[in-house]
């Protein structure tokens, strides 16, 4: 099994589609209706960065009323749609966008975005692909193919277009965070870990690089300092069950185990359905002589995710292994 599905890394994900400044509409050709519709994405586009969205989508209602050829309108309201988590009518917008203006490479990327999140990974492939035929500096189609391809397992093409993005944008906490995942998932923790501390120093309270820099210095056997980044990722978000999960698997290698199975219990607490959570309790529960309770962790665990098996079955017999040792 792949280290992703036993690590289940984060994968971080922009907060904000790419958003095309009205101004950019104004250089259009313009009629009556438009420059009515282009106030009102404007006035529209001034609730949005501030975060009222239903107010957004009214104005943008209203420009699309006015001019219903503008495309602009459209991807507008899409974005504010994106920001609500309505991925199939941001879609359905972003699509209005593209079959008004078919080279208009913000509106592809945009939906390949919902596409993404929607889990149409080829669908996010395709869209991504084109945005970047129309506009090769756009970095968001590199960075959107990047997230697309890990998702599927191409790690090799990931790293390809997230190395693309990053030339683009070396600003961006969440591209050297995603592309630090990939060079984990190649075996590379070494440049994971530099890709990781990199989006750590562009943002510090960004716990999710926190968590994937401790899991690349875990693959090292750098076990305390894998312990320290797993310690600042949940004082950042307590609340994130992920990182109470990996802290709680450190532990356990390391034989500290009723502090792992607390750790376990919590991420457990926090999301029920985080099989791999289940699993590493059962194992610490197991080497702590508890069969019967072990067995139920397991038990839950295949419930929750079947494909664990294989893995599970192989720490189940490590750990067993273990005790016959001590014995």
């Amino acid at each position: 099994m792949k280290l992703k599905g036993i690590l289940a890394p984060y994968i971080i994900f922009q907060s904000i589609c790419c958003w095309l400044s009205p101004a950019a509409a104004v250089a259009q050709p313009l009629t009556s209706r438009s420059v009515t519709a282009i106030s009102y994405v404007e006035r529209g586009a001034a609730w949005l960065a501030k975060g009222e969205l239903e107010r957004a989508i009214t104005d943008f209602d209203l420009a699309i009323a006015s001019d219903p050829n503008l495309a602009y309108g459209y991807n507008s309201r899409g974005v504010a749609r994106w920001r609500l988590k309505d991925y199939e009518r941001a879609v359905a917008d972003f699509t209005s966008a593209i079959q008004l203006d078919p080279r208009f490479a913000e509106a592809y990327v945009n939906r390949g975005k919902a596409r993404y999140q929607m889990g149409d990974l080829d669908g996010a492939i395709s869209d991504s692909s084109r945005c970047i035929e129309l506009d090769t500096k756009l970095y968001s189609g590199w960075y959107l193919r990047g997230l697309a391809r890990g998702g599927k397992e191409d790690y090799d093409g990931s790293l390809a277009d997230l190395d693309r993005a990053v030339k683009l944008n070396s600003r961006e906490a969440e591209i050297f965070a995603n592309r630090g995942v990939a060079r984990l998932n190649l075996g590379d923790p070494d440049g994971a870990i530099s890709d990781q501390t990199r989006a750590i120093k562009l943002n510090p309270d960004f716990f999710q690089a926190w968590i994937e820099r401790g899991s690349a210095r875990r693959m090292k056997g750098d076990f305390d300092g894998a312990l320290a980044d797993y310690n600042q990722a949940i004082a950042l978000a307590p609340s994130y069950a992920q990182a109470w999960a990996d802290r709680g698997a450190l532990r356990k290698t390391k034989g500290d185990l009723e502090r792992a199975e607390a750790d376990l219990s919590r991420a457990i607490e926090l999301k029920p359905e985080l099989a791999v959570a289940w699993a590493q309790r059962g194992l610490a529960r197991l080497l702590q002589g508890r069969e019967d309770e072990a067995r139920q962790d397991f038990d839950r665990c295949l419930a929750l995710n079947n494909a664990l098996k294989p893995w599970l079955d192989k720490n189940i017999a490590e750990a067993k292994r273990k005790i016959v040792a001590k014995r």
